[in-house]
């Protein structure tokens, strides 16, 4: 045996291990566990020194906030505020920032107007010009009147004292749009998107004939295109229903606004047919209206106006006939209507005769009345410039316009026709624009 070969089994082993890259590998994984082992020693003896104490002290102090004060800033702006049941002018101007010292001398100052704030109802909107600081700087509202119309009241601070606004009123229309996806109630949903009272009350009445709007249930959907009637950069009040779409049940249902002349109109469908029958006839044959539904000048009182009805011009004493069977609920007379009359024709609807020389033999309340039947005669007592009847409309006790909502609807002829069309491809793309957004759309103008 050659004993020098057993002497050369170490170095040739130890050559092979260096001259191999698995070996290498095999190092480098391994260099971990001695790195942690090392780490494990070097705390082991770091373990025999007792950490420092702390020592912690309570310290209470008390802090002063510095003094509150608004912004300074001089940029006034419009807010909208709606009264609800409980509320109090002073509540409603503390809740858009208005300070306690600029409200006191609005209520108790020497401003006749201001009172009328005190009448404000329930729903009402107020109005309120004010900047950072809580200035107050004016106020706009509608208020009713003895002649159960709304005027709009103008308050400005002028040299720190409030008055009446002389600045004559120029109110503007603009479209305004609405779209909204029925999931329960479509009466309480139009009113969350914010949809005018009077509104909802035209668009209850376009389609009644067909369906009520109470059945409209989850999937459906109700687009709309309507007027806002707007003074000073603020919306005061609303206008007509231009156009209404309605997807109940997967049917399709439109109506489009349009005028015969310039104080009355009606609704028809995308062919041109009246969407609504109305009722069989007009209170006064013949007569045209001179006078229609909406915003408007009082010809007396010269101060913005909402005409809750339609005028009809008729000479004095030409006969007033009931437009479609019902109950009379008032025959009297007052201050700003003269001789008033009203009949109910259902739950819901109602209509009433104002400015009446005299009433028709026997009409009292609780007379029942048909179609045809005289009530009364054409006059003009009480607040009027000459003698016409004033003919409103309410759908629970909501005024609407009568030429929309109850008068009988005129077919069209050739050329309203073509006039119907061209306005009804412009509102029809905007009822297109409605259906293809997947969500409520609350407000574009």
């Amino acid at each position: 045996m050659d004993y020098r070969k057993l002497l050369h089994i170490p170095q040739k082993c130890a050559g092979r291990l260096v001259n191999h890259h698995l070996s290498w590998l095999g190092v480098a994984a391994c260099l971990p566990l001695l790195g942690t082992a090392t780490a494990f020693a070097v705390a082991n003896g770091a373990q025999e020194t007792e950490p420092a104490r702390i020592v912690q002290q309570k310290v209470v102090e008390q802090l002063s906030l510095p003094p509150f004060r608004f912004a300074d800033s001089q940029t006034r702006y419009w807010r909208d505020e709606s009264i609800k049941r409980g509320d109090t002018i002073a509540r409603v101007l503390n809740r858009v920032g208005v300070r306690d010292d600029e409200t006191r001398r609005l209520l108790y100052g020497d401003n006749a107007q201001a009172k009328n704030l005190l009448k404000l109802k329930v729903g009402a909107t107020l109005s309120i010009q004010t900047n950072d600081s809580g200035e107050l700087f004016g106020l706009r509202f509608l208020q009713d009147d003895d002649n159960g119309e709304q005027v709009l009241v103008v308050l400005e601070k002028r040299d720190g004292k409030w008055q009446a606004s002389n600045d004559t009123v120029a109110a503007e229309s603009v479209e305004t749009v609405r779209s909204i996806n029925i999931k329960r109630n479509a009466a309480s949903e139009l009113a969350t998107a914010n949809v005018p009272a009077d509104i909802r009350g035209q668009l209850a009445e376009v389609f009644a004939d067909q369906f009520d709007l109470s059945s409209l249930g989850a999937g459906d959907r109700i687009n709309l295109v309507y007027e806002t009637m707007v003074y000073a950069g603020s919306a005061i009040a609303s206008g007509n229903l231009l156009a209404v779409s309605i997807e109940r049940q997967g049917k399709l249902y439109q109506a489009y606004y349009f005028a015969h002349d310039s104080e009355s109109g009606a609704y028809y469908d995308a062919a041109g047919k009246p969407v609504k029958k109305g009722f069989s006839r007009q209170p006064v044959a013949g007569a045209r209206i001179s006078s229609g539904f909406g915003l408007r000048k009082h010809p007396i009182l010269r101060t913005l106006r909402m005409h809750t009805g339609i005028d009809y011009a008729a000479s004095a004493g030409t006969p007033i006939s009931a437009p479609a069977d019902g109950v009379v609920v008032k025959a009297a007379r007052e201050s700003g209507y003269g001789n008033v009359a009203m009949i109910k024709h259902n739950a819901k609807l109602t209509t009433l005769y104002a400015h009446m020389r005299a009433f028709g033999k026997g009409v009292k309340p609780g007379l029942k009345v048909k179609a045809g039947d005289i009530i009364g005669y054409v006059g003009s007592t009480g607040r009027s410039t000459g003698a016409h009847l004033h003919f409103e409309v309410r759908i629970n006790d909501q005024p609407v316009d009568p030429a929309t909502n109850a008068l009988p609807t005129p077919g069209l002829g050739r050329t309203q026709l073509a006039q119907f069309n061209a306005k009804r491809v412009q509102l029809s793309a905007k009822l297109d624009l409605l259906q293809n957004i997947p969500v409520n759309v609350a407000q574009i103008d």
